[in-house]
């Protein structure tokens, strides 16, 4: 018996469901928080199962179980969004025992780590689908197929507190330059700043490039003057950022900064860079989101050689690619740039400007629920309000934006129970209406306790492809025959 939801078929409130990974990067649980934020303003019904405990043996089979589960309590849901590339044989038998039309999956660089299984899935599967974070990524995919395109937001709280900072760090009549003015070797003047954000506590050091830029750093002040660099990032400091800040003067270190901190840091610096290196065996930098915020506060941007971050701003207009990966190179940019006052400000403002409209939340919740659900969004979005546009005073901006949801009144449909173990209990009207306001996702399992672990719902990694097997056909065989009848009867 397959359950009917006319609601979920119209389209009047979407369900996704979004499996996260564990641990990752701090850019992977950005991504994925700020789409699933942008699909729940835009009226889709958000169901998140996150992976807790070992990444390996029984945290994964809770996880895998918790996620079946779940998938079969919502059926049909209209997108399952596999949050990482191993968790594509898990987002399959998701997708088929949730009878989703859409699995995409989503992939932060190359595909050089992809399994066999992975790409087999990926290429007979008939919802899995790849989903790139930059068109650098959707290149290396290529050998996979189409792969659409989801850029990195910016949480639109966040996002207004850098454009805050920008509007508040505006330079003094004083210190602006004329036009034509350059900085003439060997005159006083104040010290101007280079920024970098990485992981302090992490192996992220040499991956962000930063020998390069310790070593290019006594040409730039050669030619420019003093010259601060501030190192910024999550906290305690390893060994290697506290021997450099040791050794080097006008090197500073900002252990874990809080965003009002983050935001003041962005703002106030001449220069953000963002200096990545590309290893052998190793994807590149695939999307900077660091060169993103940096613009929102204003600061023009230094983006690496390869990779997809040059998505992030515009090359010459509101940051500068390097020649190569090499500290000399790296010099010449910040030489070039720093001791160009004039041109520097013109990028300053076209950075803030560039920054603004490509992470405009309503843009990006329509870009969402186009790669997600290829649907538009159900709720309109209202107007942002700007930094010093707003009568309410040039703090308004602090506010998150609104969704404005519909006022027509909609029909109450109830479904039938569904049995099994999974069963969330007698059948209740659900209305269509849009979603209160709420926390942007429910999250299964809430308690370890609350699951039961039998001798049917010990799921391991091959138990789940077993389960795929069988499932994909007999998904075929219900959307070739038992759809079309129950449609007929309805």
């Amino acid at each position: 018996m397959h359950r009917l939801d006319i609601g979920a078929e119209t389209g009047a409130h979407p369900r996704v469901l979004l499996l996260a990974p564990p641990g990752g990067s701090d850019g992977v649980r950005r991504y994925l928080a700020t789409a699933e934020e942008r699909l729940s303003a835009g009226g889709a019904e958000v169901h998140r199962v996150d992976q807790r405990g070992r990444a390996a043996g029984r945290g994964r089979a809770r996880f895998a179980v918790a996620a079946l589960r779940a998938a079969r309590r919502l059926a049909p849901v209209d997108a399952v969004v596999a949050g990482h590339p191993r968790l594509i044989p898990l987002a399959a038998a998701v997708a088929t025992a949730g009878r989703a039309r859409r699995a995409p999956v989503v992939f932060y660089g190359t595909d050089g780590n992809l399994r066999r299984l992975g790409r087999a899935l990926l290429a007979r599967h008939r919802a899995l689908h790849p989903l790139a974070a930059s068109s650098y990524g959707a290149g290396a995919l290529s050998g996979l197929g189409l792969a659409p395109v989801l850029r990195p937001g910016v949480a639109p709280a966040w996002r207004a507190t850098l454009l805050a900072a920008g509007a508040r760090a505006g330079r003094p009549p004083e210190t602006r330059p004329t036009s034509g003015q350059r900085a003439q070797p060997g005159l006083a003047r104040p010290a101007q700043t280079l920024l970098t954000v990485l992981r302090l506590d992490g192996a992220e050091w040499a991956d962000r490039g930063m020998p390069a830029l310790l070593a290019a750093l006594p040409a730039v002040r050669d030619a420019v003057g003093p010259v601060r660099l501030v190192i910024a990032g999550r906290g305690p400091a390893t060994a290697a950022p506290r021997r450099a800040a040791a050794a080097i003067a006008g090197v500073e270190l900002v252990e874990s900064p809080d965003d009002a901190t983050l935001a003041g840091l962005y703002a106030t610096a001449d220069l953000f860079v963002l200096a990545a290196r590309t290893r052998p065996g190793q994807a590149a930098e695939d999307y900077g989101l660091l060169l993103t915020e940096a613009q929102l506060a204003g600061c023009p941007v230094v983006g690496p050689v390869s990779g997809g971050a040059r998505d992030t701003y515009v090359d010459g207009v509101t940051g500068v690619t390097p020649g190569d990966e090499s500290p000399e190179a790296l010099a010449a940019v910040l030489v070039d740039l720093l001791t160009d006052r004039a041109r520097l400000a013109r990028m300053r403002r076209r950075a803030a400007e560039w920054a603004r409209m490509a992470t405009e939340p309503a843009e990006h919740t329509r870009a969402v629920f186009t790669a997600v659900l290829g649907t538009a969004p159900v709720q309109p979005a209202v107007a942002e309000v700007l930094p010093g546009r707003s009568a309410a005073g040039p703090h308004a901006a602090a506010t998150q934006p609104t969704m404005t949801a519909p006022t027509v009144p909609r029909p109450v449909v109830t479904g039938p129970a569904v049995t099994g173990p999974g069963a969330p209990g007698p059948a209740q009207a659900r209305p269509v209406t849009p979603l209160p306001r709420r926390p942007a996702a429910r999250v299964w399992p809430a308690r370890d306790e609350d699951l039961a672990f039998g001798s049917d719902d010990a799921a391991s990694e091959e138990g789940v492809v077993d389960d795929l097997a069988d499932g994909g056909e007999a998904d075929r065989d219900w959307r070739g025959g038992v759809e079309t009848d129950d449609l007929a009867d309805r």
